[in-house]
């Protein structure tokens, strides 16, 4: 019998040196907090519940605020109000989905990570190359100082693959008719960077007009754009960007250095071929079989 229990014992403390080692158990140091209900948000979730492993307390400030349990490590938060919620200085905060946020500039009391909904500019130059080859000369709109240092990081990306960077930075939107006639002719696409004080419906009108009756392809950092007349995207999904987040806040746990921004590992592309043609561009069908979605 104490044999039994000698045994028994000896397995209990080897399961949990395993538990602890594999992370197990984290689930009650982290808090995940969403700005609302909306579906991307959810997605987010979704995808950082995939690779986190643990089912964490969640809270949605549209119906209330985060009350977060004793010895809470790490948020994880999804939107710009969720990353802007006053969270104790002690709580590590990964925030996600939060365009113009950043806390490199506006400073928090307390560590943050935040989670890019831009994909690596590195990634991004390869794709546009993929899509149009005789790309030479693209156009780079933006509003926001935030975005800044992702620009520079474009055109580092760009150098190595013979694409110059026309970089068009602007004081408001409403400055985008006359900065679009003043490069007619001069650059060879466009790519929008995903800038909350740029992007809406009134400028997003505004370009795809200039790119379908220029000939000028129109490429957003967001899917739902191509759908709306945008030659083609290139950016992560929601589910990968909370994904990134849960790798994050796994690292952060375990006293592992984390990289800041963190940005999506994958990638999606997606085209539409009305948009190419209205844009002037003939796509290979090889490029079309290679591409994430396609739409018509």
């Amino acid at each position: 019998m104490e044999m039994g229990s000698a045994k028994y014992l000896t397995w209990v403390l080897t399961a949990g040196m395993w538990l602890a080692a594999s992370g197990t158990g984290w689930a009650q140091d982290v808090v995940a907090v969403l700005s609302s209900n909306l579906v991307p948000y959810r997605e987010a979730l979704e995808g950082f519940q995939e690779v986190f492993g643990e089912s964490v307390p969640t809270y949605n400030l549209s119906e209330n605020s985060p009350k977060l349990p004793p010895g809470t490590r790490v948020v994880v938060s999804f939107g710009g109000k969720a990353a802007l919620f006053p969270y104790p200085e002690a709580v590590t905060l990964i925030y996600a989905m939060a365009p113009g946020i950043d806390f490199k500039f506006a400073k928090r009391p307390g560590p943050s990570v935040q989670i890019e909904m831009l994909t690596d500019e590195r990634a991004i130059v390869p794709k546009l190359k993929d899509i149009q080859p005789a790309l030479k000369r693209l156009a780079v709109f933006w509003v926001s100082n935030s975005i800044d240092d992702n620009v520079e990081r474009m055109q580092e990306a760009s150098a190595p693959m013979e694409i110059e960077i026309v970089p068009e930075r602007l004081k408001s939107p409403d400055e985008l008719p006359e900065r679009l006639r003043s490069i007619y002719k001069d650059v060879d696409a466009i790519w929008l960077m995903p800038d909350p004080f740029l992007i809406n419906s009134q400028s997003f009108a505004v370009l795809k007009e200039f790119s379908w009756s220029n000939k000028v392809p129109l490429y957003v950092p967001a899917a739902g754009l191509v759908e709306q007349g945008a030659t083609a995207s290139i950016s992560a999904s929601f589910r990968e960007i909370g994904r990134a987040a849960a790798s994050a806040a796994r690292r952060v746990l375990a006293k592992k250095p984390v990289e800041d921004p963190v940005y999506p590992e994958k990638v999606e592309t997606v085209l539409s071929l009305k948009a190419a043609t209205n844009a002037g561009l003939l796509i290979p069908p090889d490029v079309v079989k290679s591409l994430d979605k396609v739409v018509p």
